[in-house]
């Protein structure tokens, strides 16, 4: 005889199963709840202002990181380089032409400008001594023909006495001869110094 089986409970595995399945729709209708749009945002009263729609531009501030670069970028070259010793101009301020932007200082330049400057004095004493030096020699040549026209006057002079003399016979022939070659040396002396001078 067949006998009729009781049936027991739900078992663990069946239990398990149903809860795991009611946590789940649990979970999805939850979301679906929160994410449906009925959000709310509790905000102070001072903090809202009503006012009338226009239309015009939107004045808000978004900070974006980046770089600012200006339209147009100038290098300048020195000629020389050196050390910075005053700023007249600060970065990214608007500049003139012939606006001073630096003072520069060069040690070795300005060493070399003065080396330079002492050069042109050395040159100009040495002018100096050398324009001396051609005065003195000028004076020099001027005492020495004015000597030997003083010489060339008395060999003439004494020439001249000479000559009346030995032609009334007062002189001899050596001393009239004498006295003809000093007058034709000093004559060829003051012809020379004038070719010289």
């Amino acid at each position: 005889m067949d006998r009729k089986i009781e049936r027991k409970g739900w078992s663990k595995k069946k239990m398990y199963t149903v809860i795991g399945i009611f946590a789940l729709l649990l979970l999805i209708g939850g979301s679906i709840y929160y994410t449906s749009g009925g959000s709310k945002l509790n905000v102070e009263a001072e903090r809202i202002t009503i006012s009338e729609v226009k239309k015009g531009t939107f004045q808000e501030f978004i900070p974006v990181p980046g770089i600012v670069l200006p339209q147009t970028t100038i290098y300048l070259d020195a000629v020389e380089g050196g050390r910075v010793e005053e700023k007249f101009v600060e970065d990214g301020a608007m500049v003139k032409k012939g606006q001073p932007i630096l003072r520069l200082s060069n040690t070795d330049l300005e060493l070399s400008l003065v080396n330079q400057q002492t050069s042109v004095y050395n040159l100009l004493t040495q002018m100096q001594i050398a324009k001396n030096a051609a005065q003195q020699n000028t004076t020099q040549k001027l005492n020495q023909k004015t000597d030997v026209e003083s010489a060339y006057k008395e060999a003439k002079r004494v020439y001249d006495l000479n000559k009346y003399l030995y032609e009334q016979k007062a002189i001899g022939l050596q001393e009239f001869k004498q006295a003809e070659n000093n007058y034709n040396y000093q004559l060829e002396r003051m012809k020379l110094t004038d070719k010289i001078l």
